[in-house]
């Protein structure tokens, strides 16, 4: 696990995942490029669709994080959503935005959303499984305690980049954590084992890839404008975030069902995916009978 502070000179980002962020942008774009590429889609389009993408999803990522996690810093102070020290961007969030940005771009110049969505959702799901790799790496987003087999402890200081020195001065997320819980006392350097929510998040992600792809490989030939990748994708997601949300240690306070407002509206828009994608399909089995 490697948590680093960037010291940029003028100022410190602390618990910095933006490193992190960029790989996994940059192995999702390629494997999208290289998908559009092989299966006929508009390449000479492609720069401006991953740039809207990427704009709504960095908007969305910011904005999602305030209202469902921190929604008191925002109304205290607003202009935290532009600051870029400001920590706050949830994935689910970024996900939505990058969808809203990327439908606009294809609207405006005549492309089909579907078809384009179908082509790019392995190498969003990449880049969402490689992002919570970062996390894990950067010791947020992290589980309950556990006493099981998987528990990970994580570092309580981070190393600041250029100089690759220890930062003693400030304690990760994860241990403070775990030691406001009594599960640690104040000379630990490591957290109590935690679960890595973070890698459950991942695995569920290449589950998903591997679906998509089987998926695309059925239908693509003969219905390129098939939503369903699009509700497997989403409400996939929604569903494995749901879930998993109830071993997440740093969520917020929950409202009925032991569930926080994030779960509600995760777990309603992924039965909707379950129900529209099976009303989908038996209508297009029942067309071609």
């Amino acid at each position: 696990m490697l948590p680093i502070h960037l010291d940029l000179g003028f100022t410190q980002i602390y618990f910095y995942e933006g490193i992190y962020f960029l790989i996994s942008i940059l192995l999702g774009v390629w494997w999208s490029h290289k998908r559009v590429k092989t299966y006929g889609g508009k390449t000479e389009k492609f720069e401006g669709l991953v740039v809207w993408s990427i704009v709504g999803a960095l908007i969305g990522a910011r904005v999602s994080h305030y209202v469902f996690w921190q929604s008191d810093v925002f109304f205290e102070n607003p202009a935290i959503l532009f600051s870029p020290t400001g920590a706050g961007n949830s994935i689910t969030g970024g996900l939505v935005g990058g969808m809203l940005g990327g439908y606009f771009y294809v609207k405006r110049n005549n492309m089909n959303y579907w078809e384009y969505f179908s082509l790019l959702s392995p190498g969003v799901l990449l880049g969402q499984a490689v992002g919570r790799v970062g996390c894990f790496l950067n010791g947020d987003a992290y589980g309950t305690h556990t006493s099981s087999f998987l528990g990970v402890e994580f570092p309580r200081y981070a190393t600041t980049v250029p100089a690759f020195e220890t930062e003693y001065r400030l304690s990760s997320p994860a241990w403070q954590s775990s030691y406001e819980a009594g599960l640690v006392d104040q000379s630990s350097t490591m957290s109590a084992a935690l679960h890595p929510t973070q890698l459950y998040e991942m695995f569920g992600d290449v589950v998903l890839i591997l679906l998509v792809l089987w998926v695309f490989k059925k239908i693509w030939p003969n219905d390129k404008k098939s939503p369903l990748i699009f509700f497997i994708h989403t409400g996939g997601y929604a569903l494995l975030r749901w879930a998993l949300e109830f071993i997440r240690a740093d969520k917020e306070g929950t409202t009925m069902f032991n569930m926080t407002n994030l779960q509600i509206v995760l777990l309603l828009y992924g039965l909707f995916t379950i129900g529209y994608a099976t009303k989908y399909y038996l209508n297009k089995k029942k067309g071609s009978s």
